[in-house]
């Protein structure tokens, strides 16, 4: 059985939501897992999992829009912070005697993977972009540049990349392989059921989009918007894992094969 350190980034809720159903199956497979994160991944992980919280780079966003000059210089002078973390994971990590990394987009963690000349697996979304080929309107080839040289920059050298994808794309790089998304066991087991309200989510207020939906008619339920309460059309609700289900009737499992278990089986092939 492997030691193996799993660095989360800690922004919005995908990543460490993503993150539970692999590393649930990981500790049942029995190996040993110290995961790596902050904020939102760091409260969402800690209570089910040894969680040591670090110092995470951040995504600017603008009216729920990345801003990548912003999110490279806000990095830039956060540097010192990120290497205090830094020489702290690196202790942990011989005394944890880690035989392996994986990261979900967090680049700490693929910084010491690569000190400690470890082998490195990367599971996320972003890598679709960079690792696969993917058409967009010629209008966005500057933001995609820039979301590729964020996505490099992040994770770079990993061993295998395990890119997580609603649609097949041809994969242009030999170390990389496709799967679809990883959804919680409390998903593949819940009954959509029709209701008389929009749901909303974004990863940081949106003030644009609050004034769009505002105009709309029709009843939305708001999370993401750094406020609680009802305002006109709107009601805005704290960030919740389990929010997301109220309204939901479980249904029982008709033999759903999870996509933990898919992307257990995919990893055998290299």
């Amino acid at each position: 059985m492997a030691n193996i350190l799993y660095g989360v980034n800690g922004e919005g809720a995908g990543h460490s939501t993503r993150a539970r159903e692999v590393l649930s199956h990981l500790v049942a497979e029995g190996h040993t897992v110290h995961v790596a994160s902050f904020d939102r991944g760091f409260r969402n992980l800690s209570q089910q999992f040894d969680v040591t919280e670090i110092y995470g780079f951040r995504i600017a966003y603008v009216n729920n829009r990345v801003r990548y000059k912003r999110t490279v210089a806000r990095n830039l002078i956060s540097i010192p912070q990120a290497a205090r973390s830094v020489a702290r994971l690196k202790e942990l990590v011989d005394e944890w005697k880690t035989d392996l990394v994986i990261t979900d987009f967090e680049p700490l963690c693929s910084h010491i993977g690569h000190k400690k000349k470890l082998p490195i697996i990367s599971i996320d979304n972003q890598h679709l972009l960079t690792n696969a080929v993917v058409s967009y309107p010629r209008q966005y080839r500057r933001d995609a540049a820039a979301a590729k040289l964020v996505t490099r920059m992040m994770t770079p050298r990993a061993d295998a990349y395990l890119v997580i994808s609603f649609f097949p794309a041809p994969v242009k790089k030999r170390n990389t392989f496709l799967f679809p998304p990883l959804l919680r066991q409390e998903i593949l087991d819940a009954t959509p059921i029709q209701a008389e309200h929009v749901l909303v989510y974004v990863t940081s207020p949106a003030p644009a989009l609050t004034e769009l939906v505002t105009s709309v008619r029709g009843r939305f339920i708001a999370y993401g918007f750094g406020r609680e309460g009802q305002e006109g059309n709107i009601v805005y609700k704290k960030p919740s894992l389990d929010g997301f289900f109220k309204g939901w009737r479980p249904r029982k499992p008709r033999g759903t094969r999870s996509a933990t278990s898919s992307l257990a089986s995919g990893t055998q092939r290299f």
